[in-house]
């Protein structure tokens, strides 16, 4: 395994389609009418459909995965300590990632961490979180 150091980042974008967000629904199960009814995300106060927050939680796990294999991490995600959703992720936005090693908690050995940012494109935070990984 390689060496975990402070401050390494990884960075991924995704535009979100209307397949990923019918996709997520279908997977999920979660048909709330404001992630796949038009008409009736028009009548919301976000004014369009969005995507799942849960689904945004998802890039920012995937951001978690990619740095895990490229520096050859051996471990897990042990969970999230704080999630917030900012603001709505609508159909057609790109979701850009940051995801930032921020060190150990040396209380709960093995466990790192990692602060996950999430940007629209217009450079708007949609939502961040603290991601807790645990090492083997």
């Amino acid at each position: 395994m390689t060496a975990v150091e402070t401050g390494e980042v990884v960075r991924l974008a995704k535009t979100v389609t209307e397949f990923d967000v019918y996709g997520f629904a279908g997977i999920t199960g979660d048909f709330y009418p404001l992630h796949i009814d038009a008409e009736y995300a028009q009548e919301h106060p976000a004014g369009a459909r969005v995507a799942h927050g849960v689904l945004i939680l998802g890039l920012m796990s995937a951001a978690a995965g990619q740095w895990m294999t490229r520096k050859e991490v051996d471990g897990y995600s042990y969970g999230y300590d704080t999630v917030r959703f900012i603001k709505p992720v609508y159909l057609g936005d790109t979701v850009s990632v940051t995801f930032t090693v921020k060190g150990e908690r040396p209380e709960e050995g093995g466990k790192i961490l990692c602060a996950v940012d999430a940007h629209n494109q217009h450079g708007e935070l949609v939502a961040v979180a603290t991601h807790v990984i645990w090492l083997n």
